[in-house]
Formats: C-alpha cells, sequence, structure tokens
C-alpha cells in the first residue's frame, strides 16, 4: 500500500478499533482505494450524527498558534498572545469545544510543515488524545497551498478531525458545500503567493545590507557583539576579543591549536557557546560536542581562519535554493559579499597573513614540546625546492637537531646535503642584525610590545574567577538561610551545598593558575624589556624566537654548498 493517504500512516494506524465510527479490518483496508476510504469515513461520520443527535458531540480541542517575522508576521493582531486570546474566546463561546491544549511555534514560517509544536500536535491526534483543531485563520495555519489542502481536505477527514480556522469563517462539519471546495483553496492559494512575495522582498533586501557591509546574522561572531545603536553592525567585546588576540599571539608563538585550547580551559574560558548563553543570548551552533562546554582544537582554528577579526565581512557563503526548498546550498566564493573595513579590527592584516602562512605550513610539534620549533615550517631545500625536515640525531648522550633535504630523504632524487639547527639560528640572527633590518626589528619591536606581553588579559580573567567565586560563596551562605527558613529541605540542602563546593573550589583552583600564568607574563615582559633596550643601545639582538621568525622571515632556502637565503616577507 503505497501513494496518496496510504503514504503517510501506517497499517496499525488506519486500522484502530474505528475510524469515524465505520470499522475495517487488515482485508478490507488493502483492497480499497483512497476514495473509497475516505467514502467510507464520511458515511461513518455521518452514522454518527445520526447516533448522537440527541447528545450534542463534544470536542477534544486543540488550538494551534503560529508567528513569523520571516513571512511578515509583525502585526500585533497575529502575536502568540493575541491569537490565543481569540481561539480561547471563541471556545468560551462554543462549550461542546473542550480545550486541552494550545500548540505554538514561535518563529517558524509558513511554508512548509516541519514545525515541533506542529508535529507534537498530531502525535496527539493519532494517539486519538485530538478531535478537533482550532486556528485563528488559514494563513497561520499554513501558506504552502498544496500541504494545507491536503491536511484539510485529506488527512484530517481521515482521522476524524474537525478542523475550524476562526476568520476565515470555515468549520469542517459545517462546511457549505461548493463554495468552500473553491474558496478555501483560493484563500489558501492567495496565503501561499503572500508568503513567496515576503520571502523574495526579504531576500532582495538582505542581499542590499550585505554587500554594502551590514552584519544581518542573528549572532555576532565571538569576539563581537551587535552594536547596540546599530544591530547591523559589529562591536568589539573587550573580555572575548582579548581571548582571540591570546590565541593569535600563543600561535605565533608556535604553540599548537589543541594546546591552546588546554590552555584556555584550565583557566576556565568559557568557549564561545557558553559565553554567549552567559551574556543572556539564545545561541545554538552546530559546533558541539557532548558533556560540558569545552573549548578545543577546531574552535581554535576556526578563530584563527576567520576573516572577521581583520575587520572584513564574508557573507553570503551559502543559499537555499528556493524560497520553499529546505537546507541549503554553498555558492562559488566569486558570489560571497565580502566587504573590507566593515568594523573595527581586532587583528591586524599582517598578524592574520602570517598566522595563515603558518597553519598553511608543516607545523608539528615534536614529542614532549608544547610548541612548534622556531623555523618549522619554512625551511626548504634550495636545489629542488621541497621541504627540509627536521632529524635529530644523539651522539654521546647529547642531541643535535639538522634540517635535511626531504625529498631526498624519501625519494632519492636530491642532494644528501643538511644544516645544523645553531648553524641555522646563528646565520639568521647575523642577517637580521645586517644593514638595512633594523627597521624589520624596529616593526617587531612595536608589536611585541603591543601584543605579545600583555598582562591586562590576565588581570582580567583574575577578576572575573574572583567575582565568580565570591557569587558561589554568597550562594552557599544563603543556602544556610533558605534551610532555616523552611524553603528547602535538608536534603536539597546537602545536594545543593556539595554542588556548589565544588564549583567554589574549581573557581579558585582556575583563579589560581591564572595568577601564575600572570606573574609567568610579567617576568617575560620584564625580560622583552631589557632585549629591546639592549637592541635600541648596541643595535644587536641575543636570539631569535618563534614569533620574530614568523613575523619577519617568508622562507629559508638551504643549498648543497652550505650557502643559506633568506627571503624576508614582502609586505615589510
Amino acid at each position: 500500500m503505497s501513494g496518496g493517504i496510504r503514504g503517510l500512516f501506517t497499517l496499525q494506524e488506519m486500522i484502530k478499533p474505528h475510524v469515524n465510527g465505520y470499522r475495517m479490518n487488515l482485508y478490507e483496508i488493502a483492497y480499497l482505494s483512497d476514495e473509497q476510504i475516505l467514502s467510507a469515513c464520511l458515511e461513518g461520520k455521518e452514522r454518527e450524527k445520526v447516533q448522537s443527535s440527541d447528545n450534542r458531540k463534544t470536542w477534544n480541542t486543540c488550538g494551534y498558534v503560529r508567528l513569523s517575522c520571516e513571512d511578515g508576521d509583525r502585526l500585533e493582531s497575529n502575536s502568540v498572545t493575541g491569537q490565543k486570546n481569540l481561539i480561547r474566546d471563541y471556545l468560551s463561546r462554543h462549550p461542546h469545544l473542550i480545550e486541552r491544549g494550545m500548540k505554538v511555534d514561535d518563529g517558524f514560517s509558513g511554508s512548509d510543515f516541519e514545525r515541533p509544536a506542529f508535529r507534537e500536535m498530531m502525535e496527539e491526534v493519532r494517539a486519538g488524545r485530538i478531535d478537533c483543531i482550532v486556528v485563528k485563520d488559514l494563513s497561520r495555519f499554513g501558506r504552502n497551498y498544496l500541504e494545507a489542502g491536503e491536511y484539510i481536505e485529506r488527512i484530517f477527514p481521515f482521522l476524524g478531525v474537525r478542523f475550524i480556522a476562526i476568520n476565515d469563517n470555515y468549520d469542517s462539519e459545517h462546511k457549505s458545500g461548493e463554495m468552500d471546495c473553491l474558496l478555501i483553496p483560493f484563500k489558501n492559494l492567495i496565503n501561499e503567493a503572500y508568503c513567496r512575495d515576503i520571502s523574495m522582498k526579504i531576500r532582495s533586501q538582505l542581499a542590499v545590507k550585505r554587500k554594502r557591509g551590514d552584519f544581518v546574522g542573528s549572532f555576532a561572531v565571538y569576539g563581537y557583539r551587535k552594536d547596540s545603536e546599530n544591530k547591523n553592525r559589529l562591536a568589539v567585546d573587550a573580555f572575548a576579543a582579548e581571548v582571540v588576540r591570546d590565541i593569535f599571539r600563543q600561535k605565533l608563538a608556535g604553540v599548537s591549536a589543541g594546546d591552546i585550547a588546554d590552555g584556555l580551559n584550565e583557566e576556565g574560558v568559557l568557549p564561545p557557546m557558553a559565553y554567549k548563553k552567559s551574556q543572556g543570548l539564545n545561541y545554538a551552533t552546530p559546533f558541539r560536542g557532548g558533556g560540558s562546554p569545552s573549548w578545543n582544537a577546531s574552535a581554535v582554528l576556526r578563530i584563527l581562519k576567520n576573516p572577521v577579526y581583520t575587520g572584513t565581512l564574508v557573507q553570503g557563503k551559502s543559499a537555499s535554493p528556493g524560497w520553499r526548498a529546505r537546507g541549503r546550498m554553498e555558492k562559488p566564493q566569486g558570489e560571497w559579499d565580502i566587504v573590507e573595513d566593515a568594523h573595527e579590527a581586532i587583528i591586524d592584516k599582517e598578524t592574520f597573513a602570517i598566522v595563515r602562512k603558518v597553519l598553511a605550513g608543516d607545523t608539528r610539534t615534536s614529542p614532549g614540546r608544547s610548541a612548534v620549533e622556531i623555523f618549522s615550517g619554512m625551511v626548504f631545500c634550495g636545489e629542488c625546492g621541497g621541504p627540509m625536515v627536521r632529524k635529530t640525531v644523539t651522539a654521546k648522550k647529547r642531541k643535535y637537531v639538522y634540517y635535511v633535504c626531504g625529498t631526498h630523504k624519501i625519494e632519492k632524487t636530491c642532494f644528501s646535503h643538511s644544516i645544523s639547527h645553531e648553524r641555522l639560528a646563528e646565520i639568521v640572527q647575523k642577517e637580521l642584525q645586517g644593514a638595512g633590518r633594523t627597521p624589520l626589528l624596529l616593526k617587531w619591536q612595536k608589536a611585541a610590545q603591543e601584543e605579545k606581553y600583555l598582562i591586562r588579559k590576565y588581570e582580567e580573567r583574575l577578576r572575573r574567577k574572583q567575582e565568580e567565586a565570591e557569587n558561589y560563596r554568597r550562594i552557599l551562605d544563603s543556602l544556610c538561610e533558605s534551610l532555616a527558613e523552611g524553603v528547602i529541605d535538608g536534603q536539597e540542602y546537602g545536594e545543593l551545598k556539595k554542588s556548589y563546593q565544588l564549583k567554589l573550589a574549581q573557581t579558585r583552583r582556575e583563579g589560581e593558575k591564572i595568577r601564575k600564568k600572570m606573574n609567568r607574563a610579567a617576568e617575560e615582559a620584564a625580560k622583552e624589556k631589557r632585549r629591546w633596550e639592549q637592541f635600541e643601545r648596541y643595535g644587536s639582538i641575543t636570539e631569535v624566537d618563534r614569533a620574530m621568525a614568523v613575523f619577519l622571515i617568508d622562507r629559508i632556502f638551504i643549498y648543497r654548498n652550505k650557502a643559506v637565503k633568506i627571503i624576508f616577507n614582502d609586505k615589510f
């Protein structure tokens, strides 16, 4: 059995003890056409009317309310409260309609019937708990001409459901024959045309906004918030923005995405979704895992790859195939809406470009190390152009690090040549101190002083942890008062006390870790200050670190005659 009504319901649903008073067994249903099933249902309904002519039937009634700003439902009369009041007023004037519930789909378009409250209502219909549905008008029920007609003309009669649209003066129990057969489908068609027209207008308006650099998303990306004076513009969220800067600083210093995430979790920094919810936003995302919310490598990489932090808005990357179609379709990059300098940048474009280069290179960490090596991903063979592979050799209980040609090591098609890490670091250091390199180092000095060793991020995080701990302590104090006043019993008191004591202890541990990191950052800041004082006085640097290398150097080529060629970033 398939197609039409048969495809909508299982055999078990169709052979219930009675359908509108008409009894059918499995054998009879198997050989009935859709028209015969409907005819049998209608005949059963007529017999039921005759049998209950002396006793008026009561109906288990459910009101259904739908509201969507997307298809133009902005009038006060269409508000959830307005629709509920209208339906309940109607029920109060018809005592044989007994309210058994009120289902609300707030924020769902009428273009399809994939709505949670509607599905719940239909489950109750199939369970036999509801046999009458009341809506404000046909547009509240749905704006899809075909599906709305299928429910009203076929599904509801088959299930024995009475359908009432108050403002359209429609009641399936008292239909006026040919007039309803023409009028109801026509109204549904008008509702669908209205929905299509509104959808096209909204699409056009959003396209114009995207092209002029207005933010049209529901929620601002982590690090920003919607401007209180202009919801289509992003404003910097001071706390989250500092976390974003910290992520970029650590990546420049060679820390892996996984280790960055672990460090944020140790400090108790809320991940993006949890942070937005803590700000009172009803935020949801597909990037979620099980268990308690926490940072992971994927969340860190999404931040490191997002150009929004440079002030660039990239929107319109996907679209629905049509106004009534479900799902999204990816658009070619040439059709994206990209607007630069649309809002205040958190990360400058130079730093973002360097981080993208680092992410594209080979930046795996060595065993037992939390950060990549200084020149990882930037050393290449001058003969074949392939990457040089880092190799560790142990001799007389001492480890020596070399860079060897990866092509020769794997394919034996290039020359066998290498250079030690110490020798390469010495050459790079001397080259940076050579003539013409001072502007580069001064530029790096400014970046390092402004971005790398600022400890205000730890001060702010520590302050927040202290406030959080104080809040838990106040809650624990209030529990004693609630117990004494009889608001909670002894068992509840014990469970709540244990829970908040654990939270308080965890918050204090996180605060102590932040304090230790802040002290280390202060020491590094003092060390960095002495380092640049020496450079300004003597024109020399004592060492090259990872952040300096990726900021200043694009590539390093090693030749078989031991020659070294350094290509500095062309941006400088």
